[in-house]
Parts: structure tokens; sequence; C-alpha cells
């Protein structure tokens, strides 16, 4: 039995050894997104508005007149605010985690769940472009980090293709 483990072993080894550098770390291009995620998700869960810019050219005047404008409005912009930096820690956590763990060892199902990243940013896009029509400037600003980081998990996801689906050769 020992030399039916040994031969595993040496498959193994020899499948790693001959994976590729861009296929054996591929992981951390996904791994960079789920931190920069989170670097971004921190502040907005304190209430923190890093781009305060952005928002006043979409609502036409500045926070401070926005929140004495309406205060309730504001309290709740506030709220969605703040709940959707939450959301960005939680979902940078499953990235980071996934891309970390079973990715990197080549699961599938850490391949297809990860698809999310790059289907998240496309949609963000998507969302981006109809904001342009609202405010140009805006929307602009958004749009080239956006679909940076949608190319960039496009890469992490297809690098190492050959890892999750080996040909049968």
């Amino acid at each position: 039995m020992e030399k039916t483990g040994s031969a595993k072993n040496d498959q193994r080894t020899r499948a790693e050894t001959s994976e590729k550098v861009y296929e054996k770390y591929a992981w951390v291009i996904l791994f960079t997104i789920g931190v920069l995620i989170l670097v971004g998700g921190v502040p907005h869960s304190l209430g923190i508005n890093t781009d305060p810019e952005t928002v006043e050219r979409i609502i036409g005047m500045t926070l401070t007149e926005f929140q004495n404008s309406n205060q309730g409005f504001f309290d709740l912009y506030t709220f969605y605010f703040r709940f959707g930096g939450l959301s960005d820690i939680g979902v940078a956590f499953f990235i980071m985690a996934i891309s970390l763990t079973a990715y990197r060892k080549g699961e599938k199902w850490a391949w297809y769940a990860l698809w999310f990243v790059p289907a998240f940013f496309i949609g963000s896009a998507a969302i981006t472009l109809n904001t342009i029509t609202i405010s140009f400037e805006s929307g602009l600003s958004l749009l080239l980090p956006i679909m940076v980081f949608g190319v960039l998990g496009l890469v992490g996801l297809l690098l190492p293709i050959r890892k999750f689906y080996p040909s049968r050769g």
C-alpha cells in the first residue's frame, strides 16, 4: 500500500512542478482584489466617504447642503453607504478566503465561485455607464478602476484554467 501512496505523491509532485508560474500564482490576483475591496470597505462602513466629489456631482450639492436640506434622506444615504461598506468587507473576506485556500489548491468549485468577481465589476461598469448620463465626470472617474478590476478578475480566472481543466493527453 505504501507504494501506491508514494506513486500518488510522485504524480502530484510532478504535476505541481510542471505547473506554470502564472498558473501557480494567479490566485494572488484575486486575493489582491479582495484586499483592495476590504481596504475600501472599512472607511465606508465607518461612514467615511473617500470620494465625496462623486456623490456631490450626482446630487448637485455638497454633502453638508444635502444634510441641511433633508436630514431624513441624508440619514438614509448614510445608512446605505455604511451598510454597503459592511457588505464590501464581507465580500472581500470571502474572495480572500476562497482564493487563498480552495482556488489556490485548484478546486473547481472555487473557480466557479470566483466568477462573481468579474461579474460584479462588469455589472458595476454597466451601472456606472448609466450614471454617466446623470453626471459624465462622476461616471468616468469610476469607470476606469472598475474596468481594471473586472479585467484583472478575468485574468486571475483564465490564467490557471488548465489547472482546473487539464488536457486529457
